[in-house]
């Protein structure tokens, strides 16, 4: 076998190790509350919940797709900008998971407008502070470079507003009280939002060893590894959802009115 054979599948087996770690982020939430979630409500409703839980595992794995943290293992420069590249790609799916989130339950039961205003429950304003924060991430970041903000500074901000919008969305988490209440439930949200976060923070502090052998990344396929990576990801997501959300025919008729906000306003 040629070296450059070798080298092609090495890189082949790196890729599928990267998409199937971050797919298997992603699903966590989806998976645990499935098998030990509560009754699905119905399929549009709970596809909109979906939304919402696969956004958390995105949320959540994401500060561990940055260079900064894998330059301690590579000095390939080429392969560290792929891995930043595909942290950005997935955070524009993370805010289009989060969008669909809202979207879809304000267009189920309007009367959840009413969890979007001053006098909601702490709770849902962490929500929706949550996606205010990340929204800035990604607009600051797109915008980095033409308004020349300082590299050390920007980034500082950009991983203390990330560790403030990950800790809102456990605290939208455990106050919504339906799907997240169950103390399995509870410890699977602690592990998915609360071991990457520490890992980024102990990289810092103690970054992992540099790899061994460490082949060089073939230039020129960055792009479209990223993309087909990308879209492979969000694919797979939007059918986890749909997996999510279907369910058996009901034997009883449903009730009037299935969605969880009682008869009148929300609050």
């Amino acid at each position: 076998m040629h070296t450059t054979d070798f080298d092609a599948a090495a890189l082949r087996r790196r890729r599928l190790a990267l998409a199937a770690a971050v797919l298997g982020y992603l699903l966590a939430p989806l998976v645990a509350l499935d098998l030990r979630g509560p009754a699905p409500v119905d399929p549009w409703w709970d596809a909109a919940i979906g939304a919402g839980l696969a956004a958390t595992g995105m949320l959540a794995v994401l500060p561990l797709l940055s260079a900064r943290w894998w330059a301690a293992q590579t000095r390939d420069a080429d392969r560290l900008r792929g891995v930043q590249m595909l942290h950005r790609q997935l955070s524009w799916w993370l805010l289009a998971l989060l969008l669909a989130h809202l979207t879809g339950l304000v267009l189920l039961e309007p009367r959840v407008l009413d969890y979007l205003l001053p006098t909601a429950p702490g709770y849902m304003l962490a929500g929706l502070l949550a996606l205010g924060l990340i929204a800035v991430l990604i607009t600051t970041s797109t915008g980095r470079m033409r308004q020349r903000w300082s590299h050390g500074g920007w980034r500082r901000w950009h991983a203390g507003m990330s560790a403030v919008a990950i800790g809102l969305t456990g605290w939208h988490l455990w106050g919504s009280a339906y799907w997240v209440a169950t103390p399995t439930a509870l410890l699977v949200a602690a592990w998915l939002l609360g071991v990457p976060t520490l890992l980024t923070l102990a990289w810092h502090y103690w970054p992992p060893r540099r790899a061994a052998a460490d082949a060089p990344h073939p230039p020129g396929q960055r792009r479209a590894m990223c993309g087909t990576m990308t879209w492979a990801i969000a694919l797979a997501v939007l059918v986890a959802i749909v997996v999510f959300a279907w369910q058996a025919p009901r034997t009883n008729p449903p009730a009037p009115q299935p969605y969880p906000c009682p008869q009148g306003r929300c609050l």
